[in-house]
């Protein structure tokens, strides 16, 4: 009898907890198969008009495919690092997937030729709601990318080329 409890409580806490990451996963693929977006760039002129201020700059893109927006890339440069973040969203909108990077540019020696990649960071949505994170990002206050990604949208929608 102890055996079936045990056995039933480790099956139901796998359900519990082992949230399906699969459906997020298909979408980013599908995504990133896209050959023809249509991209929309936000500058960092934008960001300084915004008192959003860096030492390498931000830079924001949307990637559109049949008005609908399907991706965001966001670079963040400041100055010994630069963090890369893509946001990834279902046909309905919703965020599916976030992926961020952070790398080291700079040393004691000066700029390197190639970025050291420090730390790198996966979450996984469903329903706008975070259901897995995978690695993490150094110095990060536990970021909240939902919100984010709000934020960079708007971004997208009010920048006015």
């Amino acid at each position: 009898m102890m055996k079936l409890i045990l056995y039933s409580m480790v099956i139901f806490s796998g359900l519990l907890f082992g949230q399906n990451i699969e459906p997020g996963k298909k979408i980013v693929q599908q995504i990133n198969q896209i050959k023809d977006f249509k991209i929309k760039i936000v500058p960092n002129s934008y960001f300084t008009d915004k008192s959003e201020v860096t030492d390498n700059g931000i830079e924001l893109k949307g990637f559109y495919k049949n008005r609908r927006l399907r991706k965001i890339e966001h670079f963040l440069g400041l100055s010994a690092w630069k963090i890369v973040t893509e946001y990834f969203f279902s046909d309905d909108g919703k965020l599916v997937f976030v992926h961020s990077q952070k790398y080291q540019i700079l040393d004691e020696n000066g700029y390197l030729k190639k970025p050291k990649l420090l730390s790198e960071l996966k979450n996984y949505y469903e329903n706008n709601t975070l259901i897995k994170t995978v690695g993490q990002i150094i110095n990060d206050e536990n970021k909240d990318y939902l919100n984010e990604s709000k934020n960079l949208i708007n971004d997208l929608k009010n920048y006015d080329h």
